[in-house]
């Protein structure tokens, strides 16, 4: 994010960069495995083995590894029902406390990832006919949503593009 300035925002930015390069190659990979499914399916009558388990956890590492990016590059989903009607000082406020709330959220939820994945370990859960293991994605989890409560105690310290527009 070009406004935010800093050794620590410029990592930050880096890494959640990093993971939506990671995210958009499996999306690309998806799109790929999908493609072949449907041909094969149809054309040959051989449809790829385990095309669900794998797009389940494709979908799984796009959406935890794309959070973060979308937060730091201002560009995910705002309902702004009641926020456009209310002062600046209310917004000025409203806007930490917002970023308060989503990070320890998400810090709970990338906690709570990290011990399900002793658990999920532990009983050797795996999908169903690849027997792909399951800890492996709760640490995707624990990334993501930890990058994610990471971006959001960013800005609540430091403004972002949407603070910056809207000065």
């Amino acid at each position: 994010m070009d406004s935010r300035e800093g050794p620590v925002s410029r990592a930050v930015g880096i890494l959640v960069t990093a993971s939506a390069y990671v995210a958009g190659a499996v999306l690309l990979l998806l799109m790929l495995l999908t493609t072949a499914d449907v041909v094969g399916r149809y054309f040959f009558n051989a449809p790829i083995t385990g095309v669900f388990d794998l797009t389940q956890f494709a979908v799984l590492i796009m959406t935890f590894l794309g959070f973060a990016y979308c937060a730091w590059r201002g560009a995910h989903v705002v309902i702004e029902l009641l926020y456009n009607r209310l002062g600046r000082g209310a917004q000025r406020i409203l806007d930490p406390a917002i970023n308060l709330i989503g990070c320890a959220m998400f810090s709970l939820i990338a906690w709570r990832a990290v011990v399900q994945s002793v658990d999920v370990r532990e009983f050797a859960e795996a999908s169903q006919l690849l027997t792909i293991p399951f800890f492996p994605f709760y640490w995707v989890v624990a990334f993501g949503a930890g990058s994610m409560a990471l971006v959001l105690a960013l800005r609540i310290f430091v403004p972002g593009p949407e603070s910056d527009e809207a000065a």
